[in-house]
């Protein structure tokens, strides 16, 4: 494989349930590790005993982008302690010991769950990418490889018709996409400056976008790496805490979110990804 080769010296992490936990939609199994597209760049990751082994097809002089992207220097230990000590908490992150957050584009986060709304993982890679594949600009890839794409850009997006984005399969997110992809570029939405927002406020500034609530916006907020307190709640989070924490009684969104934010502290983002995959794939 031509272009470049580093490896990130770091114990305790889980590449696989990482790029495969429903954060980030364009990681496909490929030999024996895993492809994907990080900004401009094809990108092959494997796991070994020693770390992260991560190779590009073009030359790469500084790996920071990618360290930043798989948030390799965060401090894992400190969030593991964290977490409360209850039972349901301590059994996730036994059963998931090692799985991380990724640090995603934000403008990318956004669209792709825009493109999420009502959808199976597997539909979601589907149409995101056709989306690469059709509005992306190429990436060098290995010889002989497949064609790669990065993601498209806001201001490209925004210049396509609605039906030449339902056309990706997207089907009524078509019209919310090019909302926002207009919103973006024409600076009437700042992504940057969402990181400089209260919790509250960055939710609202993504709220008022059509086909954004609150849990596509706290996707956005926790998977781009702007609030680690950010808490999705869907199906699975709703069963896992209905389950674990309130067996006895009914609870309403807002009453969830509520107790997460008190319960689960300044990285409630990270334990919602420990139970979410704990319920999601390993209790079940």
């Amino acid at each position: 494989m031509d272009g470049s080769r580093a490896l990130f010296r770091v114990r305790n992490y889980d590449l696989a349930s990482t790029l495969n936990s429903g954060q980030a939609f364009r990681w496909i199994p490929y030999g024996d590790g895993w492809e994907g597209v990080v900004g401009n760049h094809w990108v092959w990751l494997r796991q070994t005993s020693t770390g992260i082994e991560a190779r590009t097809a073009s030359p790469v002089r500084c790996w920071d982008w990618l360290a930043d992207y798989l948030q390799i220097d965060v401090d894992f230990r400190s969030i593991l302690r964290s977490f409360p000590k209850d039972p349901p908490m301590q059994a996730a992150v036994r059963a998931c010991r090692g799985l991380r957050l990724l640090r995603q584009n934000t403008w990318e986060c956004l669209a792709s769950f825009i493109c999420s709304s009502s959808k199976q993982i597997v539909q979601i890679r589907q149409i995101i990418a056709m989306l690469c594949e059709r509005y992306g600009q190429s990436v060098d890839v290995p010889s002989g490889h497949p064609p790669a794409f990065a993601f498209p850009k806001p201001a490209t997006l925004a210049r396509c018709t609605e039906n030449e984005l339902r056309e990706c399969r997207m089907g009524f997110r078509a019209p919310h996409l090019r909302d926002a992809a207009i919103e973006v570029a024409t600076g009437r939405l700042r992504l940057e400056t969402l990181a400089e927002l209260p919790l509250d406020s960055a939710r609202q500034a993504l709220v008022r976008l059509r086909g954004v609530g609150l849990k596509i916006a706290d996707c956005v907020l926790l998977f781009s790496g702007i609030h680690p307190q950010a808490f999705p709640i869907d199906t699975w989070i709703r069963r896992a805490l209905s389950k674990l924490y309130f067996p006895d009684r009914r609870v309403t969104d807002k009453q969830l979110r509520e107790f997460a934010a008190s319960h689960f502290g300044p990285w409630a983002g990270y334990a919602q990804q420990y139970l979410f995959h704990y319920t999601r794939v390993i209790s079940d």
